[in-house]
Formats: C-alpha cells, sequence, structure tokens
C-alpha cells in the first residue's frame, strides 16, 4: 500500500465495497452520496452481501448493485452435495464483476473478504482504509492508501476519510436510504415505540438485560403508548411469550422479510430504542427519534449520529472498553430504566427554548 498520487483522479466507472453487518454498511451511505457529489458523472456501482442487499437496491447513488452471497456459500460449502452450488455461485459473482473495467475501487472494508473481491474484478486503481483505522490488510498488501489516518473517529467520518483524500471537501452528507413509503399517519392516533432487545450472537455481551426491556415497554403502555416489540424469526418465539403475559399495549412488531422491510417497519414508528445494532443507525438515518444503549462500545466512535439521534451509557469506570466477550457486563446491567425514558422523553418532547 501506497498513498494516493498528488494528480487528482478522474474515474468515470467506480466500485465500492462495504460488507458485513448493517450497521457497517449504513455508516458508509453519507460516504457513498459524498462520491457522488465529488464525481458527478461517475457510475457508481457497489457488492455488498446478501442481508444489505435488500436495503441498497434502488439506492439513488448507486448504478448496480451486486450481491456477495457469503452467508449461501458458507452454509452450502459444508456438504458435498450443495458444495457444486457454492462454487456456481462464486462463478457467478466472478463474471459479474469482470464484465466492468473500474477505474477506482474504494475498499472500505480492506479485509481478505473484500481482497478477494478486488481480485476478481478489472481495475486500474485501489483505495483502501489506512491500517492504522482498522484496515486488516498489511502495508505491503497491493493498493492506495490515506496518506495519514483518520484516527478515532466515527465510523461514518472514517469512511468519509478515504473521499476527502479524493478531494471531497464538503460537510458530511446525511445519507440516503433507497426510497420508503410515507411516516406513519392514522389519524389523531400516535405512531408505535418500537424496541429492539436483541443483539447479534456475536455482540451478546453488548446486551441490555430483559427484565429492563420488559420495565420499560411497561412504563410506556402506562403511559398509553403503543410498544411494537421487534425481532429475528428466530427471536419471535421468545417475543411472543412476552407479549401474551404483558399489557394490550405491547405487541409484536410486523414480521419483516428482509432489510428494505426494516427500514419500511421502522419508517412507520415514533421512536426507537435498541442497543448497540444496525438497527439504531438505521433509524438516526432516517430521521427517527433514536435512542441507542451502550456500554462495552464507545459511542463517539459507534453511536447513532443525528439531529434526533442520542447515545446511552451507565458510566461504569471499565466503559467503553476493548473486550470482545465480558462475564457480567455490569455497563450494560447498571444502566437504568429511568434514564432510558428520560433520553427517550427528550427526543419526542425537546424542552422549549426560553
Amino acid at each position: 500500500m501506497r498513498p494516493l498520487p498528488s494528480k487528482p483522479l478522474s474515474p468515470e466507472r467506480i466500485l465500492v465495497i462495504r460488507l458485513s453487518a448493517l450497521g457497517d454498511v449504513i455508516q458508509v451511505l453519507p460516504a457513498i452520496e459524498a462520491l457522488s457529489r465529488l464525481f458527478p458523472t461517475s457510475r457508481i456501482d457497489a457488492v455488498t452481501e446478501s442481508l444489505s442487499y435488500p436495503i441498497l437496491e434502488g439506492h439513488p447513488r448507486i448504478d448496480h448493485l451486486h450481491r456477495f452471497p457469503r452467508g449461501e456459500i458458507r452454509k452450502e460449502w459444508r456438504t458435498a452435495e450443495s458444495r457444486g452450488q457454492a462454487r456456481e455461485r462464486m462463478e457467478e459473482l466472478k463474471y459479474q464483476l469482470q464484465r466492468t473495467h473500474y477505474d477506482l475501487v474504494i475498499d472500505w472494508q480492506s479485509n481478505l473478504r473484500s481482497a478477494w473481491i478486488r481480485m476478481q474484478t478489472h481495475h486500474r486503481h485501489v483505495l483502501q482504509l489506512h491500517p492504522a483505522d482498522g484496515g486488516e490488510l498489511p502495508f505491503w498488501w497491493p493498493g492506495w492508501r490515506p496518506r495519514n489516518p483518520a484516527g478515532r473517529v466515527h465510523r461514518i467520518e472514517r469512511a468519509m476519510h478515504l473521499v476527502r483524500e479524493l478531494g471531497y471537501r464538503g460537510p458530511t452528507p446525511q445519507g440516503e436510504i433507497a426510497a420508503l413509503s410515507p411516516p406513519f399517519s392514522e389519524g389523531g392516533s400516535r405512531a408505535p415505540i418500537l424496541i429492539h432487545p436483541f443483539v447479534s450472537a456475536f455482540g451478546r455481551f453488548k446486551e441490555w438485560p430483559l427484565g429492563h426491556w420488559k420495565e420499560l415497554a411497561g412504563q410506556l403502555a402506562q403511559k398509553k403508548e403503543t410498544v411494537w416489540i421487534s425481532g429475528t424469526p428466530a427471536e419471535r418465539a421468545e417475543v411472543e411469550e412476552w407479549v401474551h403475559d404483558s399489557s394490550p399495549q405491547i405487541e409484536m412488531a410486523p414480521e419483516t422479510r428482509d432489510t428494505a422491510d426494516l427500514a419500511k417497519l421502522v419508517r412507520r414508528c415514533q421512536a426507537v430504542v435498541a442497543a448497540d445494532t444496525g438497527i439504531v443507525h438505521l433509524s438516526a438515518m432516517l430521521g427517527i427519534p433514536t435512542v441507542g444503549l451502550y456500554g462495552p462500545k464507545d459511542p463517539t466512535v459507534h453511536g447513532p449520529l443525528g439531529p434526533r439521534a442520542v447515545a446511552l451509557r451507565s458510566g461504569v469506570p471499565c466503559s467503553p472498553c476493548p473486550l470482545r466477550d465480558c462475564e457480567h457486563s455490569l455497563c450494560m446491567s447498571s444502566l437504568g430504566v429511568e434514564k432510558v425514558l428520560s433520553g427517550l422523553d427528550t427526543l419526542l418532547d425537546p424542552p422549549s427554548k426560553a
């Protein structure tokens, strides 16, 4: 890797790569918008995994979207009977990537998975994360990098750092999501408050205790708010049991098929409360009042950004921390329900200016 040349680039065809989880993909959308403003006549294609594919499909800044079916390939590779299907998927992706010669590839993933994708493309330049900013590829890996690391900044600004290296000088855009249905409107009734009490299996130590979630939902129901509880298909059985034993004001959220459906669901809500997971970044970008609950991760780097978003912490001395797991998760369990209610009230009923 080496710094970009001093001569400005003028790419006609650009490929951007951002794989991984929903929140990671959401947080590069402002940078994609900035890239489109910097090169307004360029064609911008993108590669993402199956989970995030629906939410990027039809995005106004993306001309063509490639699906990287990593989950499907990994599942099919486990048995000899389905391994041929996995090979076919890989060959189809390679064929699609090789149909266009790209002047510039921007690799916001910068790990071995994205490096494999880059190897399948015909390209002139590659720009990737600086190793000090979390890029996993070593210094000697082929490609360009920023002259200096972005440093300890929010993940949105880390993505923007690559676009600024290319010459963008404007403010960070809000970010866009493909066209959605209008926000909730049903006479004089209030939209529901969505609470999402689950995190990925990889991030269990970021969970807020279930008892806290139930207390939060109960107090909101006492205020005559409709509360929707969301979860994946695997989590809905637990939600059903919870809803069955709760106030009629507490309901199971409508089922969603994919991340595009999830965006439409969030759009229908008055507010969203969730732990450190992708839905807080989605709702914040949509302009929905968002309360994110944080403990192990630093919200100045990983929290939701937006004028109607707030990240709450308990303030225990060990938070944030660099651990990938924790036996007690005190930082989450000590975050009280009253603090969350207060943060939500502030967003929904901001104090009037004197």
